[in-house]
């Protein structure tokens, strides 16, 4: 469980502690405190520039967002290493390389600002899985605001630092920290501009002015209404407590062809993928991190390789590909014919 997290000059270094002075805010003021900065993070129109670092990645970018007609719309541009563009358009996101000639399609939030606010929406239902903790005042970019802890009860998920400004309500700074409470990731705005009104080319069209020679890849394969062939249910259960299955749908490998099942798994703030794909002669059981810092675990089960991926411990994944299993068989004929045709 996540105790403690490093010191620093504006807080205390245990979350266990509270901040000296005024008494200490009431969980419900905090957590009002969090619903005006998802709003604001939402609806405003806003620029300037953030600091992600993970690990030994440091990524500089210039962020611009707006709403148009009910709909986000937000441009990223990386200030350093390879020239990168990622565009936001309501429900879609797309990454261009523009040296690679390249453009990565996909759902928001598979390609996600870390300073976008979204993650906090279901800030209500969280109490049995995590607390809420005021950290005292603070000042990022120039800007003072209000730290504060979003700490887990157990070890099934990350613990978070939120700064949300004192004025404006915009999230300006988040932290994430594992669940031994070293920090894993931090993003924090280094400049902000509170744009009255902006332009976005692609405001109206998420691929607007680019070029017919790009290569369009779709993340996470291609989607389809239901897999044109038989497979068999599958299930997690138990799944982690506080966890739930927030979504299903059928995508198809575009490398081997192959149709798959992937489940999105969320307890509110944490999230997870789990994918069902049949392959021959795979993987034995694995934990690993990729490059992104998500963890992954996967192992095999008669040809079927079950792969768990989020932005959660290890113990988390872990769990998620020892419970994906199988409907039992009577249960898979009760429901054949409402999945005849997949």
């Amino acid at each position: 469980m996540l105790k403690a997290l490093p010191a620093e000059p504006e807080a205390p270094s245990s979350l266990e502690t509270p901040a000296e002075g005024p008494a200490q805010t009431d969980t419900e003021t905090l957590r009002d405190r969090v619903r005006g900065m998802v709003e604001a993070m939402a609806s405003r129109t806003y620029g300037g520039r953030f600091i992600h670092m993970r690990g030994d990645q440091i990524d500089l970018m210039r962020v611009v967002h707006r709403r148009v007609d009910g709909k986000r719309v937000e441009l990223m541009v990386a200030e350093n290493g390879e020239v990168r563009e990622i565009r936001r358009l309501g429900d879609r996101c797309a990454c261009l390389w523009p040296e690679r000639r390249q453009v990565m399609l996909g759902d928001y939030p598979n390609i996600n600002s870390r300073l976008s606010g979204e993650r906090f929406e279901s800030i209500d239902r969280l109490e049995d899985d995590y607390r809420l903790i005021d950290l005292g005042a603070s000042r990022v970019a120039g800007v003072s605001c209000n730290l504060m802890a979003v700490v887990p009860r157990d070890d099934y998920r990350y613990g978070y630092k939120l700064c949300i400004g004192e004025q404006d309500s915009l999230l300006l700074r988040m932290s994430i920290y594992d669940e031994r409470g070293r920090p894993i990731e931090h993003n924090q705005f280094t400049q902000l501009e509170p744009l009255d009104s902006v332009e976005l080319t692609f405001q109206d069209e998420l691929l607007a002015g680019l070029e017919t020679d790009f290569e369009r890849i779709e993340l996470g394969g291609e989607p389809v209404e239901q897999a044109p062939i038989r497979q068999s249910a599958w299930v997690v259960d138990p799944l982690p407590a506080g966890y739930e299955i927030s979504s299903r749908s059928w995508r198809r490998n575009p490398v081997t062809g192959q149709y798959f099942e992937h489940m999105v798994i969320t307890d509110g703030l944490a999230t997870a993928s789990v994918f069902v794909e049949k392959r021959d002669g795979d993987a034995a059981r694995q934990v690993t991190r990729t490059d992104q810092g998500m963890t992954m675990a996967a192992r095999s089960v008669d040809n079927v390789r079950i792969t768990a991926i989020g932005d959660v411990p290890s113990a988390t994944v872990e769990s998620l590909v020892e419970n994906t299993m199988r409907v039992p068989a009577a249960t898979d004929t009760v429901h054949g014919d409402s999945r005849r045709g997949e």
